[in-house]
Formats: C-alpha cells, structure tokens, sequence
C-alpha cells in the first residue's frame, strides 16, 4: 500500500502546471510531468560529458521533481534575478517531501538521485540541471508560434546562464538562430 500511496502523490505531476508558463498566460501550458518527460527524453539521447552515466541520468531526470508532487512549481527565478531565500525555502520542503515520499517502500536509489540532483554538486546533477533548461528552451520556442516572442525572453536569459556543456550550448545557439527566424 505504501508504493501505491507513492504513486498517487507522484502522478499529481500530471496535473500540476508550471508555474513559469502560467504566469506568462500562455495557452494550455505544459504540466510537470510533461517537462519531466522532456527532461527525461534529452537525457537518454543527447551527448553526454565524461564523468556522467546515461543510466543514472535518465532515472535521476525521472524523479529530479518528485517534490513538486506535495509542493506545487513555485517561481523563484526571472530571467537573469534568482531569489536564493525562496529557493532554499523550496529546497528544503521538496527535500521533506522527497524523504516522506520514499519512506517505506524500498526505493534508495530513486530516492537518492532525487536528492542527488537537489544538491546539484555531482556531476550528474549538474548536467540533468542543464538538461533541465535546455527543455525549457525548447518549449519556450513551441510556445512562442502562441504568444509574443519577447513575451518570453526571461526564459531564455534564464536558461543562458545555466547552459556550460558545449554540445548543449551549441543546441541552444541553434535554437536561438530558429528562434530569430521566426
């Protein structure tokens, strides 16, 4: 019953909005756990740095917003600003929630990168997080052909100072260079 209880809580991933696009009013924004499965898709098929496992990347991807489940997608970041008090705040909580959620069912490992990528101190970590904004970029540029272009420009600086793994900077000039086109 406890892995099903897990379960429940982790599939409010599906009807949980992001906060980012929400706020922009943009129509029908993705959920959760569409970006999850964004992030998850760029992790079993982008290159990779050394010092980083496919395997422990795409489950670290799958679980990396399990917190968000009991906690919703608070904001605190814009653009270039990073409000660090409300990021520790969401830290912490997702970190509870992370434990409460694994607690009895037998799930380490899964536990364990969740927190793992939480921390953004292991190599992994810090690649997932910049697969991370590489997916919001990519969804940034699906819902620019809605809303106004500069409407958006937040997300994209955002993303800009995340990205440092070469491949993935050389996709997200690509995608700016489609994103002038339009």
């Amino acid at each position: 019953m406890e892995r099903l209880r897990f379960l429940q809580q982790a599939m409010k991933l599906k009807h949980i909005p992001r906060t980012g696009w929400v706020n922009k009013n943009v129509p029908n924004p993705e959920d959760v756990a569409d970006h999850v499965y964004g992030v998850a898709l760029l992790a079993l098929t982008v290159p990779l740095p050394k010092g980083v496992n496919r395997n422990r990347l795409v489950k670290m991807a799958l679980v990396h917003d399990l917190g968000e489940s009991v906690h919703g997608d608070p904001v605190w970041e814009k653009g270039k600003y990073s409000d660090w008090n409300k990021h520790k705040i969401k830290d912490e909580k997702e970190t509870l929630a992370v434990k409460e959620m694994f607690k009895n069912i037998g799930m380490k490992e899964a536990e364990q990168l969740a927190l793992e990528f939480m921390g953004h101190k292991s190599p992994t970590a810090k690649f997932l997080k910049e697969l991370d904004k590489l997916d919001m970029i990519l969804e940034a540029l699906v819902y620019e052909e809605r809303v106004d272009s500069k409407h958006l420009d937040e997300f994209w600086e955002n993303a800009e100072k995340y990205l440092f793994d070469k491949t993935l900077l050389k996709y997200f000039e690509a995608l700016k260079k489609e994103r002038k086109k339009r």
